[in-house]
């Protein structure tokens, strides 16, 4: 009761999320058809050999020509249903309408939705939204079904005029839904593929009847012909694409190796921060490959065991059957995505070790620079220190020239004062005093207060740091004054 309590709820939760996003997901265009059928059948040749034959593509834009399609009986063993995509990060070339009365005419099982939600209108790319391999297995009236739905990624070049840090790659991805009927009577199982997005390649060789080995028989071809060329056209650019990464990361490690540390003028030709925020580019792209690899090895060996799976119930020889070759396909194919993602992960390493260089050089320049300032600043220290020493030995002359200055000013006071003539020296040598010499202390004791006094006023309401110091201290004691008084009232 639980389980079915818990799968309701899963139901619900995408559905909430598939409303939210049609507008986004979902649009159709006039120019191009809504749906593409491919129906694949075997015809019996006059010599006797059975080959697989291709229908003329059936092109549906409405849901009646869909119901129409349906009720159609055909004696096609596959049935491949195909939905496009203009670009990238843009909607689905079909309506919301048709792609769901295709889910529920072909039961889709609702995993497959999470496949359908990573394509669409989106402005960021998180690779850690795309979901893994899924299978499913449900006993119906007559036969036994067996589902599969995942997303394969795949990497081109995206054919842009790109400026000198852009990617000219993109990675895309097609959605794919495969459920296999086992009939309980043992007539021949039949097959239903959904693929959103396809690459041409992939549409193609569905169009020219899946060209392969003829030693795979009628067990696997085309049931798991089509899974095949998938994964083969998934990995298919992968070298090509770490091949770039590997020469972008090259390109800085050895302008960063060519850089000869003790010519620190001429580091920006080699290398500068723009290099930093590059090396942490190149590090998300390579992040993305590995979390896509990992998800890819694990969807090839998942469709390699349901390839086994499907030998074991389909085929009746049991030693060296002919479904041999098409296993042991899945197998190279797995050793090659193996290979791609321990490769991803050393170029991952070669690209911390260039960003950890560049990091220590640029670390070295700095440290270069401080010491160069502290040098500059001891140099400026030596100069103020020697500039200090001569004001302090001319003060020090100042200081003495006062004091000589004050020696020899009471006896410039008294000659000045017997050079006037209020002193006077008649010609038997006696000293005579003026009667006006009153006038002198009338003038010069005025004069004495007048200057102190203004000098005492320019000292009290000067702008000198004594003043402002001593200001400062006013205010400070003014407003200790009043919390007091404040502290007082509210503690009354």
């Amino acid at each position: 009761m639980d389980r079915v309590c818990y799968s309701s709820r899963v139901d619900q939760f995408l559905e909430e999320k598939v409303k939210s996003r049609t507008n986004s997901l979902f649009k159709s265009r006039n120019e191009v058809p809504q749906l593409v059928v491919y129906l694949l059948s075997w015809s019996k040749e006059p010599c006797g050999r059975r080959t697989l034959q291709t229908q003329q593509p059936i092109q549906i834009n409405h849901v009646p020509e869909l119901r129409r399609l349906q009720k159609e009986k055909t004696a096609a063993c596959t049935q491949a249903y195909t939905v496009t995509q203009l670009r990238s990060w843009t909607t689905l070339n079909i309506s919301s309408e048709l792609f769901r009365h295709l889910l529920e005419a072909q039961s889709v099982f609702p995993h497959f939705w999470k496949s359908v939600l990573t394509f669409g209108v989106r402005f960021v790319e998180n690779e850690y939204g795309f979901p893994p391999f899924r299978s499913k297995s449900s006993q119906r009236v007559g036969s036994k079904i067996e589902e599969i739905a995942y997303v394969i990624r795949r990497v081109e070049l995206n054919q842009r005029p790109t400026s000198k840090l852009e990617c000219p790659w993109s990675i895309r991805q097609t959605a794919v839904y495969h459920r296999l009927t086992y009939p309980h009577d043992g007539s021949p199982c039949s097959s239903v593929f959904i693929l959103v997005a396809p690459s041409r390649a992939v549409e193609n060789e569905v169009s020219q009847c899946l060209p392969g080995s003829p030693s795979e028989g009628e067990i696997m071809k085309p049931h798991f012909s089509i899974h095949e060329s998938l994964i083969a056209d998934s990995l298919r650019n992968w070298m090509d694409y770490m091949t770039w990464l590997e020469s972008e990361c090259n390109q800085m490690a050895h302008r960063q190796i060519a850089w000869n540390v003790n010519n620190g003028d001429e580091h920006m030709i080699y290398f500068n921060v723009d290099d930093r925020q590059r090396l942490k580019q190149l590090g998300d792209y390579i992040t993305d490959l590995i979390v896509v690899l990992q998800t890819a090895v694990n969807t090839i060996g998942r469709i390699g065991k349901s390839c086994q799976q499907h030998c074991q119930m389909s085929c009746r020889v049991q030693d060296d059957c002919c479904c041999s070759s098409m296993i042991r396909e899945f197998s190279e194919y797995d050793a090659e995505a193996h290979v791609y993602l321990e490769r991803a992960k050393v170029l991952q390493e070669r690209v911390q070790s260039t960003e950890q260089l560049l990091t220590d050089l640029l670390g070295f320049e700095d440290t270069r620079a401080l010491k160069e300032l502290a040098r500059t600043s001891q140099t400026e220290s030596h100069y103020v220190a020697e500039l200090a020493k001569r004001s302090a030995e001319d003060a020090a002359a100042v200081k003495m020239l006062s004091l000589v200055g004050l020696v020899y000013l009471p006896t410039t006071i008294v000659a000045n004062f017997f050079s006037t003539q209020f002193v006077k020296v008649d010609d038997q040598g006696g000293i005579y005093i003026s009667s006006w010499v009153w006038i002198l202390a009338v003038i010069s004791i005025p004069l004495t207060v007048a200057t102190i006094f203004l000098w005492i006023l320019s000292v009290r309401y000067s702008d000198s740091p004594w003043n402002v110091e001593k200001g400062g201290q006013r205010q400070r004691e003014e407003k200790a004054k009043k919390s007091m008084t404040h502290s007082r009232e509210s503690n009354s």
